[in-house]
C-alpha cells in the first residue's frame, strides 16, 4: 500500500466524508436552496469515485495478503459513499421529500467513515506505530481539516445564488474551519511518529519506493515540516475569514476567495501527513 496512489485515494476519501458530514449534519440544512445539498453532493460523489479509483491498483497489490479482505471492504465503502451520495443529490432534483435525502446522505456519511477502520486496519497490520487508534484517529482528523474548507468553499460560493442569506451561516463555517486547522495539527503531529516513505523498506521493495517519493519527502521529518508550513498559512486564511464573515455583503466573496487558497493548501498539509501513513 506505500504508494502515491493510495495517498491520493486517503486524501479524497477524507475530503469527502468530512464534507458528507458538513452537508447532511450541519445547521445549513433546510435553511438554504437545496439546490446547495445537489451541488455540494454532487462534488462529495465525484471525490468518494476518484477515492475508489485511486485504491483499485493500491487494494490489489493487498492479493494473497491477510489484509486483502480489509482493502475489499474498503472499496465497498468508499463505492457506497459515492452512489448513495449520488442517490441523494437526484432525490432532491427529483422533488422526492426533502427527508429522504437527508437519511440517504447520513447513511452515506457513516459509510464513508466506517471506510475508516478497514483502511487503518491495514496500517495496523503493516506495524503503523499507535496501531488501529492512530490509525483512525488520523484519517478522522483529517477529514475534519479537508470536509470543513472544500463544503466552507462552496458554501461561499452559494452566496452569489442566494444574495440575501444571512450571513450567520458564514460565520459558523468560519468558525468551523479554525476548529479544523486544530485537528489539521495533530493530524500532522501524529504523523510524526510515522517513519518517512520508504525507511522500513529493503531490497527491491526499497529500490521501487524511491522511484515512487521525490527525494525531499523521505528526508527525515520534512514532510512534517512541510505539513506545518502549509498549515500556518491556512490558519491565516482561517483568520481572515472570521473577520470577513463577520463583516458580511461583500466581504462574504473576499471570504469565498481565501477559501480558494485553502481549498489549494489544506490538501497539500494532507499529502504531506497521509504520505507516512502506510510507511
Amino acid at each position: 500500500m506505500i504508494a502515491p496512489a493510495a495517498v491520493l485515494g486517503l486524501v479524497l476519501a477524507m475530503t469527502a466524508t468530512g464534507g458528507s458530514v458538513l452537508l447532511w449534519l450541519a445547521p445549513t440544512w433546510g435553511k438554504l436552496r437545496h439546490g446547495y445539498e445537489i451541488l455540494t453532493g454532487s462534488t462529495i460523489a465525484l471525490l468518494a469515485w476518484g477515492a475508489w479509483g485511486s485504491m483499485r491498483n493500491p487494494v490489489r497489490s493487498l492479493e494473497g495478503t491477510e489484509q486483502a479482505s480489509s482493502g475489499e471492504l474498503t472499496l465497498t465503502l468508499l463505492l457506497t459513499l459515492a452512489i448513495v451520495t449520488a442517490l441523494a443529490a437526484v432525490s432532491l432534483i427529483v422533488k422526492l421529500p426533502p427527508v429522504v435525502a437527508r437519511i440517504l446522505g447520513i447513511a452515506a456519511t457513516l459509510a464513508g467513515v466506517a471506510s475508516f477502520v478497514p483502511i487503518a486496519t491495514i496500517r495496523a497490520a503493516q506495524g503503523g506505530a499507535g496501531g488501529l487508534a492512530q490509525g483512525i484517529a488520523e484519517l478522522l482528523l483529517g477529514a475534519t481539516l479537508l470536509g470543513a474548507i472544500w463544503v466552507g468553499m462552496i458554501l461561499g460560493h452559494w452566496y452569489l445564488v442566494e444574495r440575501r442569506l444571512s450571513n450567520r451561516y458564514m460565520i459558523w463555517m468560519a468558525w468551523t474551519n479554525v476548529a479544523a486547522i486544530a485537528a489539521g495539527l495533530a493530524s500532522v503531529l501524529l504523523s510524526a511518529r510515522n517513519p518517512a516513505p520508504c525507511d522500513r523498506l529493503t531490497g527491491a521493495e526499497f529500490e521501487q519506493c524511491i522511484l515512487m517519493f521525490a527525494p525531499i519527502l523521505r528526508i527525515g521529518s520534512m514532510t512534517v515540516i512541510l505539513g506545518l508550513g502549509v498549515l500556518a498559512l491556512v490558519a491565516l486564511i482561517a483568520g481572515f475569514n472570521v473577520k470577513l464573515a463577520r463583516e458580511g455583503g461583500r466581504s462574504i466573496q473576499a471570504s469565498t476567495g481565501m477559501f480558494y487558497l485553502a481549498v489549494i493548501l489544506a490538501p497539500a498539509v494532507e499529502f504531506a501527513a497521509k504520505v507516512r501513513f502506510f510507511s
